[in-house]
């Protein structure tokens, strides 16, 4: 017996597949365990009495402090989520009736739609411009046809890289009556936001995670900034508990020794050009600049590359059946160690060794 609802019978859900691997570049984590300092420290607390036994603050009180110092914003312009995930579904579930339309980009991150899906929403795609660069154009196109009530652009873009230009999603934020959600997830390896401006806009939220440059994937922390009127709204709907208490301690830990994440990410950019710049001298390989912690090339018979990296070991993301990613993989940066093991397999296979 199916009792699934009859509007989600066709929906394909989001499915990370677990496959073996020695080097893993398909998921844009970091390379980069917590600092030693953040371990003892966790480590020490937990054995002085972990208070696990007990519900975590549900508000994230010391966590959003800490983001606050860290954003340049107020603790009460700030939501803590179970991952950024969570905050789209919560954004999506306060603000879209049955029958709304969400705009996002196309490619883009594949929760948008599934979330308004589930909520009872429409969703239109915008396909980027050839290159993958954003259209605001078509936007404010897709804007006046299908009169959206809310809009996700996500800068830098998962999975091309590239970012919208801030004057550009000003004029979005100033002009757009409805919902405008920037996914500013990999912001922290671009360096522009619009963290600290989005509170002036009343329909405007930015999110933010732990997942990418703070190395906490593991944990499932994200967060997200606004109007305080727009954030009251959104907590409306946001779940009791939804962040363990280590989660939020280990969040707050690595703010306070935020020096050395800023440090892991220049050697992360550093990494991300050189391994952009080797890729560009390869035959047969178009490689995409990138505002992030990863790379997007096509490639020619891009399931055979992946099948072959795969043998050796290097999972990579293949977006094998999307037509506007046909031939594409994205590789994320990681050590300089492995990224050197990467492109060295990438070039026998290139040569068909």
């Amino acid at each position: 017996m199916n009792y699934l609802r009859n509007d989600l019978v066709g929906l394909k859900p989001y499915k990370a597949v677990e496959i073996p691997y020695r080097i893993k570049m398909d998921a844009n984590e970091s390379p980069y365990d917590l600092p030693d300092g953040v371990k003892k420290q966790l480590a020490d607390e937990l054995l002085a009495g972990s208070g696990l036994n007990l519900y975590p603050d549900s508000e994230s009180s010391n966590l959003r402090e800490s983001i606050s110092i860290y954003c340049g914003v107020q603790p009460e312009n700030i939501i803590v989520g179970a991952g950024s995930d969570e905050l789209i579904q919560v954004i999506v579930n306060a603000f879209i009736d049955k029958g709304d339309v969400v705009l996002y980009p196309d490619p883009s991150f594949g929760m948008y739609a599934i979330f308004t899906s589930i909520a009872g929403g429409i969703s239109v795609e915008v396909p980027l411009k050839e290159d993958f660069s954003y259209d605001m154009k078509g936007f404010y196109k897709a804007i006046e046809q299908y009169k959206p009530k809310l809009i996700f652009i996500c800068t830098p873009n998962n999975p091309t890289g590239n970012t919208v230009d801030l004057d550009e999603l000003h004029e979005l934020l100033k002009n757009f009556r409805g919902i405008v959600v920037v996914d500013e997830a990999y912001g922290e390896f671009c360096g522009s936001s619009v963290t600290e401006q989005v509170i002036e806009y009343p329909n405007a939220v930015v999110l933010k995670t732990f997942s990418k440059a703070m190395g906490l994937a593991g944990l499932r922390v994200g967060y997200l900034i606004g109007n305080k009127e727009l954030v009251d709204q959104i907590n409306i709907v946001k779940p009791p508990y939804n962040v363990s208490s280590f989660a939020q301690r280990a969040a707050q830990l690595v703010l306070e020794n935020i020096d050395i994440i800023r440090e892991r990410i220049t050697v992360i950019i550093n990494e991300r050009e050189r391994l952009y710049r080797r890729l560009a001298c390869l035959d047969g390989v178009h490689v995409y600049p990138s505002k992030t912690n990863f790379l997007l090339l096509r490639v020619y018979d891009a399931d055979k590359v992946y099948r072959k990296l795969l043998k050796d070991g290097i999972l990579v993301r293949n977006f094998s059946g999307n037509s506007r990613l046909k031939d594409c993989l994205r590789v994320t940066v990681g050590t300089a160690e492995n990224n050197d093991i990467f492109l060295q397999k990438l070039e026998q296979v290139l040569r068909g060794q």
